[in-house]
């Protein structure tokens, strides 16, 4: 193992429980409609693919392209709570367990970064989805340059958050999977060890702030769906197949127009690699939001789904 490897590439440093009351307004509020009014239970199905199960969320319509949000490592369709409603007032919406995460089971063959590619050419062909606006968060970013490389019809638009284009490659897998196996045995790996948790400001803060800047901002019923993720089957192997894929020599390939999103202070991924990638690409635009972490998403819900929106309408 190259002695340079590390767990963090990211300079970012987390921050402190106090500054969370120094945040601006916007930080953590909910967008509207509230994800807690709809009737999920309506839009879930599950569809077979490869002899799999995988769980898919599908609800909305329009005359726009159809929206499809693919979660990061750890992550589940959830992820996407406080972005789904609002897209979906306007265009069709699916979001997806990728096999061995959520509710989906553990694909037949390794877990692969074009493997997951190919399970959402194949969703897309079950569900009927023309060209998309393929949004993907940290692994799930990979996935999506993946599919616009391989299945080029597939994607309309595609929307990366937090993407790590380039310090993947100098990232150490030994020490991140100890770490990933050890979410099993925290207390976020039971639920009532989630609960006691959640219930206490510090606790909450210093289980998150690794993704998210300022977790005491942010609902803990939200809190509560993220975290339900975590000690995920498919992690491990998920993990080692980001690691192993490089196609940073594809990317000008992608010829679609791309939005890049970044938090200047992700922990995880640097926002360098987002500036580099918005380079590489033939047509992007890149938004990095100030004093936001991993998942722009979740903590700045109203400003990433109007840069969405406009993007996508674009």
């Amino acid at each position: 193992m190259p002695p340079h490897r590390h767990v963090l590439p990211s300079h970012a440093r987390p921050a402190r429980l106090a500054s969370a009351g120094r945040a601006d307004a916007d930080y953590g509020r909910g967008d509207a409609p509230d994800w807690r009014g709809v009737p999920w239970r309506a839009s879930l199905r599950a569809v077979t693919i490869g002899g799999r199960r995988v769980h898919v969320a599908d609800i909305g319509a329009g005359a726009g392209a159809p929206a499809l949000f693919i979660h990061g490592l750890g992550g589940r369709w959830q992820n996407w709570l406080e972005n789904i409603p609002r897209i979906a007032l306007e265009r069709r919406v699916v979001a997806f367990d990728l096999p061995g995460f959520g509710r989906s089971q553990m694909p037949a063959e390794p877990i692969s970064i074009p493997g997951y590619a190919a399970v959402v050419d194949r969703l897309c062909d079950l569900l009927e989805l023309d060209a998309a606006v393929v949004v993907g968060n940290s692994m799930g970013s990979f996935v999506a340059a993946e599919l616009a490389l391989r299945h080029p019809a597939r994607v309309a638009r595609i929307a990366l958050v937090s993407a790590a284009a380039v310090s993947i490659g100098d990232f150490n897998p030994v020490p991140a999977s100890a770490l990933l196996g050890l979410l099993t045995r925290t207390p976020l790996g039971t639920p009532v060890g989630m609960r006691a948790v959640l219930a206490r400001r510090r606790a909450r803060h210093l289980a998150f702030a690794a993704v998210i800047r300022h977790p005491t901002r942010i609902a803990t019923d939200t809190l509560a769906e993220l975290a339900a993720g975590r000690g995920a089957p498919g992690l491990a192997s998920a993990l080692s197949a980001m690691i192993e894929h490089d196609i940073r020599r594809e990317l000008h390939r992608i010829a679609v127009p791309a939005l890049i999103v970044h938090g200047r202070e992700d922990m995880l991924v640097p926002v360098a690699d987002s500036v580099w990638l918005a380079g590489q690409l033939p047509d992007a635009t890149i938004e990095i939001f100030d004093d936001t972490g991993h998942l722009a998403m979740v903590e700045r819900p109203i400003r990433f789904n109007a840069s969405l929106l406009r993007f996508a309408a674009a």
